[in-house]
């Protein structure tokens, strides 16, 4: 009889033993889960929440579990009004024997704070009735945030994209283009269902398509920036010259992720150009010269590592009534290259262009919304803080931009084109 009592013991001895054991790994697992974990009975009291659960929600067990878990961290919609227990489908899980997967809700913390989560609810059966609820919640608010910051940024560059006075394209690595901004449409007339992949060669001019193609082609297979000339087929019929320069951007292996271009008319640039060979050798050098300066300027722009800083023109941003200098690109920063920009208002940055009109241009692109075009507008700047005042010449464009509906800013895009101008002067002197 001994021999049976000390058999129970041991036997008695081991299943403790083996459910303490049992009890650590799962309390260790509970403990060092990176969701959070609670249960409810079937009252809707929470009878446990892990650590995760507690710094989750800035609450303890201990202060959960005199009252239903829902109104603690779940009794109110984010507009203020009152979310009912009867309406929760976490808290109808358990009644309705059904499970919760991936439920996307807003929990509230201790401290009042709304967040977003996901949630997975399933019911516990203890002989064929269900008598709990598991509850695993994943906290979403960095995942959101990430998910804003990066709409926010594709919303940016859409809105640059679009008020750059260039056409402006992306495209794939295998050099399917896969962007236009409106610009296109605008000058081809081509529906943008029709221009993407290669669709822009329809508005080239059959005897420029062959070797742009062909050029694009290559600088696609060697990876190599891509500068061609051709002519563009305006909506109207008329073919107009255009420069086009395309930048890849590589990822740290040096694969290219994607290819940035512009495609610019110069239409009487070039037929200036021409005018001048036949009439004055001496003039078309001078004139070459400005066009490969500009070339050189244009193929120093890298495109896309932040579209601002490396976008082919003079870009800088001014926020507010005031409008104080957010941004300012190196092109833009290259005319008056000693000058601090950022933080300071324009009427701060330039005080040599009061009284040119400048500053009353910005208050009313600030005050209507609609942007403001320039054409070889003259201004007078101190470009090396010399006192020595210089003519130069923009054609530019003040765009504002919105946030949360109402005008936040300007955004400058602009060409300084002094030399072209004084060319034109110098021809008509003459």
């Amino acid at each position: 009889m001994e021999n049976n009592i000390s058999e129970k013991t041991t036997k008695h001895n081991d299943y403790e033993s083996a459910l303490e054991k049992q009890l650590k790994i799962t309390n260790t697992i509970t403990d060092n889960a990176t969701v959070a974990m609670f249960m409810m009975n079937d009252k809707g009291y929470c009878t446990f929440m892990n650590p995760a659960a507690e710094k989750m929600t800035g609450f303890t067990f201990a202060e959960v579990q005199d009252k239903p878990l829902h109104d603690i961290i779940h009794h109110h919609h984010p507009d203020g009004t009152p979310y009912p227990m009867e309406d929760c489908p976490i808290d109808r899980a358990l009644p309705t024997n059904n499970s919760v997967r991936a439920h996307l809700d807003v929990f509230i913390r201790k401290d009042g704070a709304f967040f977003p989560v996901s949630c997975a609810a399933s019911p516990i059966f203890e002989n064929g009735v269900p008598v709990a609820t598991v509850i695993e919640v994943k906290d979403l608010t960095e995942e959101k945030a990430a998910e804003k910051a990066l709409r926010e940024s594709e919303e940016k560059f859409r809105f640059m994209a679009e008020s750059m006075p260039q056409m402006f394209w992306t495209t794939r690595p295998d050099g399917y283009c896969d962007y236009y901004n409106q610009r296109w449409v605008d000058f081809t007339g081509i529906p943008l269902d029709r221009l993407y992949g290669y669709g822009w060669l329809q508005a080239v001019h059959p005897a420029d398509a062959q070797n742009a193609s062909y050029a694009w082609s290559r600088a696609v297979e060697t990876k190599a920036a891509y500068q061609v000339e051709y002519r563009v087929r305006r909506h109207d019929g008329v073919y107009r010259w255009h420069l086009t320069k395309g930048m890849p951007r590589l990822d740290e292996r040096g694969q290219v992720v994607m290819w940035v271009g512009s495609t610019t008319d110069y239409h009487e640039q070039k037929s200036m150009v021409e005018e001048l060979v036949a009439t004055n050798e001496e003039l078309l050098a001078s004139f070459d010269r400005e066009v490969e300066a500009a070339r050189k300027v244009e193929s120093q722009r890298q495109m896309l590592h932040d579209l601002f800083m490396q976008a082919p023109a003079l870009v800088a941003i001014q926020r507010g009534p005031e409008h104080i200098y957010e941004l300012v690109n190196p092109n833009y920063q290259r005319l008056a290259p000693s000058r601090q920009f950022i933080g300071k208002t324009v009427e701060q940055a330039w005080p040599e262009l009061k009284g040119q009109g400048f500053f009353n241009l910005l208050d009313q692109v600030f005050q209507t919304g609609e942007p403001y075009i320039g054409n070889e507008m003259l201004a007078q700047i101190d470009r090396h803080d010399n006192g020595q005042m210089e003519e130069t010449y923009y054609n530019f464009v003040y765009q504002a931009f919105k946030e949360d509906g109402k005008v936040a800013g300007i955004v400058t895009f602009g060409f300084e084109v002094t030399d072209l101008v004084k060319s034109k002067q110098a021809i008509q002197v003459k």
